[in-house]
């Protein structure tokens, strides 16, 4: 953590030098407000969007960073309305609109998200009047993506269970850019209300990586499977590595097609070695196997050891 610190600290002194270098650049404050979300710092955030749109009143980035850090400071109303001011440059654009819902839907890992801030009555209060208000919003806002993850997330911190949630939660399950978590815990509020989408193909592959460490060994197969067919292999690494945190077992058939799709597309990572030698512990030694495990030694990538030498030795793939 204190890692991670440092590196948006040291990113933060360069934004400001880029900003005193370029002071009418857009981009620059832009860059210190996301920062400055990212460790928490909202007065700040919110200040450095507000300038980067002073600089370019078209700057969208800035505007969809102004509606997140209203979340974060739960702002929620005057979210909603930013997102109703910007709705047409967000919307018309596919990689704006991802980004939002993903910034708002990651509120969703903060803990005590709809408790009031400083715990007095009239922050509850104001809190409160906001769900109440949104609420009231709903029809005549019915396209207001900031609104229906509001809403999202209060329904299931809350347990509320309506015809109206429930359609609203199978809605917003397979938005792309939503945040891991909260997909994860509309599947499973969904299932608890008589929706299993549990094996819905379209939802799994929207998951960068294992949602939770009880995932059935089944659906964290059917994530990476996704991940395979897409040939995405940030993906692939990462819901191997989890798994294996987790201690979930991927089946040996997928980490046979993974073997092959590394050997033919010429990834060596250090999660196809260990694929490698997993299946080879089970007595699944071929062609694609021994041929990879040769590659990673002419690549001097690993050292085979001498179990693999003689496993490939016996199988005929080594001399």
């Amino acid at each position: 953590m204190k890692n991670k610190t440092k590196k948006i600290d040291i990113r933060i002194l360069k934004y400001e030098e880029y900003v005193k270098k370029h002071p009418e650049k857009a981009y620059g404050y832009y860059c210190l407000g996301r920062l400055y979300l990212m460790t928490g710092k909202y007065k700040q955030a919110e200040e450095y969007f507000n300038k980067s749109l002073a600089k370019d009143s078209d700057y969208v980035l800035a505007k969809v960073g102004l509606i997140e850090v209203n979340v974060f400071k739960k702002k929620f109303l005057k979210a909603v309305y930013l997102f109703t001011k910007y709705r047409r440059d967000i919307i018309d654009k596919y990689v704006y609109r991802v980004k939002l819902v993903r910034g708002v839907s990651s509120f969703y890992r903060e803990s005590d998200i709809f408790r009031a801030q400083g715990g007095g009555l009239f922050s509850m209060l104001l809190l409160n009047y906001s769900i109440y208000y949104i609420k009231k919003l709903v029809d005549k806002e019915s396209s207001n993506i900031v609104l229906k993850l509001i809403l999202c997330m209060y329904y299931l911190k809350t347990g509320e269970k309506s015809f109206f949630t429930i359609q609203l939660f199978k809605t917003c399950v397979y938005w792309d850019g939503l945040d891991d978590t909260l997909r994860w815990a509309l599947i499973e509020r969904l299932a608890e209300l008589g929706d299993k989408l549990y094996y819905d193909v379209n939802i799994a592959r929207k998951f960068s990586t294992i949602p939770d460490s009880k995932c059935s060994n089944e659906y964290v197969s059917m994530i990476f499977n996704t991940a395979l067919k897409k040939g995405d292999k940030g993906k692939m690494v990462r819901v191997y590595e989890t798994a294996n945190k987790y201690n979930i077992n991927i089946s040996t058939e997928l980490l046979w097609q993974y073997i092959y799709w590394s050997n033919k597309n010429s990834f060596f990572d250090p999660s196809v070695y260990d694929c490698c030698k997993r299946l080879m512990k089970l007595g699944w030694m071929d062609k694609v196997i021994a041929h990879m495990l040769l590659k990673f030694k002419e690549k001097k990538a690993v050292r085979l050891g001498e179990e693999t030498e003689r496993a490939l030795k016996v199988f005929g793939y080594m001399g």
